[in-house]
């Protein structure tokens, strides 16, 4: 699968759909290729009331809908033991972007993905007390109990303030020392001149010859509040763990429907992501239905991204296989393979629940998707190109339940051409008809048994008519690629057999080959290149 995904250029589009919440970017990457026809309906119904939402909310709707998906938080997934003020913080964030988000949503839509009401009560009581809609923490309207020690313990704090600073006007009184704020002073152990007196208000540390380190010593009151204040400090801590324990009771209650809301939100979420890329795309709705595989006006975007920012024309697909078997044939350059890769894009894109980019596309599900060609040659156990493809081969016939589509690039090309043409036409033959495959391979073998069951197709190659052949001696690489697209017709077209012509030694003209190579070349192709003389 990941050789299919890796052939299709998938990531190119798949990077672009960008979920908003951190479980709609974890549905995302749970994603994989569906076969069940009716998830997928579910899922391309989803993506069109999606769609439908954006085009009728109003903008600055639209704005606020986004700005709460976007401040939708994780939160603890499984109940825990004890939950802290952080994890009753991200509980209560989720809650009240949650119901703005639903507020916002016309019935139909909550309805259609199934979003819940939050759980009864649990978001006002996480916002009891004079909190803001994203804040969290104790406030006194939790306990009467946690007021009234809340409100000694302010009261106290008062005292030993103005107890604080009334010593401190004493002490700069007495020795002129200005503490201020700091808790300790350096100063000239002269400016202690009565040491003894000192000692019953300051604690005097020698620092180094001549100075002392001085701090207040508290007094007889200050050490009695400061004991007092201790013992609320702790009766505090006990009721603020009772207040804790409750609401940790009621978010284990609420959790179940607290999970449905935000496994609704991700598929809401996704639904989002996927409407913006089709919008964004000019992508369509796919069609499963059990006829031929039916392309209109298909795009490979990676393709048509490249020849804009070359400056070329890009050709989209149109074309019906109607047999379970289709064979391409044509030059390099001629555009086979980007035949397979749009083949492979398109029925991606549908089966990862994504519209497409085609103005029509029907096609089936299958179970396996599967690439054998260029890049996929060895399997790292001592095997040879020719080798590898073969137990690739071997792999995909051997699990091919529940429906397979078998993309073959170039198969058997690193073995001769009258073994390739024999591999690759037992396979056909052997496989045609066979309920719930599709193979589309591109070749240039041109030996290859027809059968009725098998489809063949030829690229149209190069204009004849109008190839007057600008080569451009001494033009770069890209004038002269420019060139080919230009002379190319990329269409496919039906092949009635006969050895169809031959592009590559104009196109290698094109590319720059000497013309005295090329001109030799075409007359070995007239002649005949077996039994040919050459001249010493």
């Amino acid at each position: 699968m990941q050789a299919f995904r890796d052939f299709a250029e998938f990531d190119w589009i798949w990077s672009r759909l960008t979920p908003m919440t951190p479980f709609g970017r974890e549905a995302k990457g749970r994603q994989h290729p569906l076969a069940e026809p009716v998830a997928l309906e579910r899922i391309w119904d989803q993506t069109a009331q999606a769609g439908r939402l954006m085009e009728d909310l109003e903008p600055v709707a639209f704005d606020r809908l986004r700005h709460h998906l976007g401040r939708l938080p994780r939160f603890p997934d499984e109940a825990l033991g004890t939950y802290g003020e952080v994890e009753l913080f991200e509980i209560k964030k989720f809650l009240q972007n949650y119901l703005a988000l639903r507020a916002l949503l016309p019935a139909p839509i909550r309805e259609a993905f199934a979003l819940p009401e939050a759980p009864e009560g649990l978001a006002e009581l996480l916002d009891r007390g004079r909190q803001s809609a994203e804040s969290f923490h104790l406030s006194d309207a939790y306990s009467q109990s946690l007021a009234e020690i809340r409100a000694r313990l302010r009261e106290t704090d008062q005292t030993l303030e103005a107890l604080a600073s009334r010593r401190a006007r004493e002490l700069e009184e007495r020795f002129g020392l200005a503490f201020g704020d700091r808790p300790f002073l350096v100063v000239a152990i002269t400016r202690l001149a009565d040491w003894e007196q000192a000692q019953t208000c300051l604690k005097i540390e020698p620092h180094d010859e001549g100075r002392a380190l001085v701090r207040p010593l508290p007094s007889a009151e200050e050490w009695e509040l400061r004991e007092a204040r201790e013992g609320l400090l702790s009766r505090e801590r006990v009721e603020e763990a009772a207040v804790l324990e409750t609401l940790g009771e009621a978010v284990r209650t609420a959790l179940p429907g607290l999970r449905a809301c935000r496994e609704a939100l991700a598929v809401f979420d996704l639904a989002l992501a996927r409407a913006r890329v089709a919008r964004e795309l000019g992508l369509v709705r796919p069609r499963i239905e059990g006829g031929p595989l039916h392309i209109e006006g298909g795009r490979f975007l990676p393709c048509e991204e490249l020849c804009a920012r070359l400056g070329l024309d890009y050709t989209p697909l149109d074309a019906e296989f109607s047999s379970s078997s289709t064979v391409i044939s044509g030059a390099n350059m001629g555009g086979k393979t980007v035949v397979l890769k749009t083949v492979a894009f398109l029925q991606l894109c549908a089966q990862m629940g994504l519209f497409v980019p085609a103005a029509s596309f029907r096609t089936r599900v299958y179970r396996h998707l599967v690439f054998i060609g260029e890049g996929r040659e060895g399997l790292g156990q001592g095997l040879s190109g020719f080798g590898g493809e073969i137990r690739q081969l071997v792999e995909a016939l051997e699990d091919r339940q529940g429906g397979l589509m078998l993309l073959l690039d170039e198969f058997v090309r690193t073995t001769s051409s009258r073994e390739g043409e024999a591999l690759l036409g037992a396979l056909l033959e052997r496989m045609r008809g066979e309920p719930g495959v599709f193979i589309l391979c591109s070749t240039h073998l041109r030996g290859l048994p027809r059968h009725a069951a098998v489809d063949f197709r030829r690229m149209a190659g190069l204009r004849r008519a109008a190839f007057g052949l600008a080569q451009g001696d001494g033009e770069d690489l890209e004038a002269r690629i420019r060139c080919i697209d230009r002379l190319m017709d990329y269409r496919l077209v039906p092949d009635p057999g006969g050895d169809g012509g031959s592009d590559a030694v104009d196109i290698a003209e094109v590319l720059g080959l000497p013309v005295e190579i090329a001109r030799r070349a075409r007359e070995l192709l007239k002649d005949g290149i077996r039994g040919v003389s050459y001249e010493t």
